[in-house]
């Protein structure tokens, strides 16, 4: 899940939304007196005014709730969830990155929704399906994908002399010097920072690598295979010839860099052009998009994304259901997808367009982190970013830096 990088602009944070509400009918149990229903979100997961929409109609289904809207940061999450979820009010609904929902569904935190009914639930993206079942049994609902195309500059790429899209990794990196070359200084044919772990790490799977392996009960990582340095090294190669992002950065201001002329071309989310050419008017026609391209064709995506859940100690168990069911359905999830984020189900391919569409494609070719309930240990200490930055910054080869990360990720993923 993904710090979504979902995650930067779509229109202005949130920092509460409380609508009040009023029946507990639908699905919920009817209590005395007023209620709370307290959600917990991630920053730039739904713009205002689709959260306005579906708390206004809950409001209309449930008299007597209020709805507590609390937005939070991508980093520091785990250790806001933890000591919620451990105390004696935590919340009712919250968002899960899909890399997060194995470990608190195995430790018995998340709600069991299995049995419950949700629409377009046959045809939920798989990725995000997994990412939400622990032993077959369903805690986190998909609630929204996501994957990474090159978004870039039309103008920029004009002045460049160049015009077709690239369809493989040598034109990729062919177009990023004709446009740094063009600019000069220290701009970026593709601004690629050296910490931004999602878009480096498809340069694995591109040449058949993965990040780890399971043998029954026991993982190994797998960063130093020949397959995944090969990748690596691609990734690597790249970043040295057209990037100028520093190593210890990550993906954060890859919308402003665009905006503000310093690159071409950067690895995003759909959401992104919406947003940009919301706040920079003048390059709303500007900007276009196109698959990453690897060796053999697109290069397979990390199909990151949301999943909601409830917290198995909620007392408002059946109005968490009514929420996430809402949210999760056709209606909302077209609105979602009007707004750039990738809906959670293949049967709505018919509502997104534009770039939108380039992400639904691009998300038959993806994969997702290793099903591990301790994946969100290694995710939290940062380890790939680690090493991504240690190989972009030259403070290790390639094989230094991944025989360092498999030693930690055996130990995290193996830890009793």
């Amino acid at each position: 899940m993904t710090t979504l990088t979902r995650r930067r602009a779509l229109g202005a944070a949130l920092a509460a939304t409380v609508l009040a509400a009023t029946a507990a009918c639908g699905g919920a149990a009817a209590e005395d007196g007023p209620i709370t229903l307290d959600v917990w979100l991630m920053k730039d997961s739904a713009p205002d005014a689709v959260l306005q929409q579906i708390n206004a109609e809950f409001q209309d289904a449930h008299p007597g709730v209020t709805v507590a809207v609390q937005i939070l940061e991508w980093d520091g999450r785990d250790v806001k969830w933890k000591t919620a979820l451990a105390g004696d009010t935590p919340p009712d609904v919250l968002e899960m990155g899909n890399t997060d929902v194995l470990a608190y569904a195995a430790s018995g935190a998340l709600t069991d929704l299995t049995g419950r009914e949700f629409e377009n639930q046959a045809t939920w993206l798989q990725g995000l399906r997994e990412a939400g079942s622990y032993e077959e049994r369903l805690y986190g609902v998909p609630y929204y994908g996501g994957d990474r195309v090159i978004i870039y500059r039309k103008d920029l790429w004009a002045k460049a002399g160049l015009s077709a899209e690239p369809t493989t990794l040598a034109e990729l990196r062919t177009a990023g010097e004709k446009l740094q070359t063009a600019n000069g200084g220290d701009f970026s044919g593709l601004y690629f920072p050296g910490r931004y772990q999602y878009a480096a790490l498809p340069f694995l799977y591109d040449t058949g690598g993965v990040i780890a392996v399971r043998d029954g009960d026991r993982w190994t990582g797998a960063l130093s295979t020949p397959q995944a340095q090969a990748g690596l090294t691609n990734w690597a190669d790249l970043v040295k010839a057209v990037s100028r992002a520093p190593a210890d950065a990550d993906e954060t201001n890859l919308a402003e860099v665009l905006a503000e002329g310093r690159t071409g071309m950067i690895i995003g989310q759909a959401w992104m052009v919406g947003a940009i050419g919301r706040e920079h008017p003048e390059l709303a026609d500007q900007l276009a998009a196109f698959p990453v391209p690897g060796t053999a064709g697109p290069m397979p995506v990390f199909l990151g994304g949301s999943n909601l859940a409830s917290a198995a100690a909620s007392p408002h168990q059946d109005l968490a259901y009514d929420w996430i069911r809402l949210m999760t359905g056709t209606k909302y999830q077209t609105l979602l997808a009007q707004n750039g984020l990738l809906p959670n189900s293949a049967s709505l391919a018919g509502v997104v367009t534009g770039i939108t569409k380039i992400q639904m494609d691009a998300a038959a070719k993806s994969w997702f982190t290793p099903t591990s309930t301790k994946w969100s240990d290694v995710d939290n200490a940062q380890v790939l970013m680690d090493m991504l930055q240690s190989i972009a910054a030259g403070d290790a080869t390639v094989a230094e830096a991944t025989r360092r990360a498999d030693e930690q990720i055996n130990q995290m993923l193996n830890a009793a």
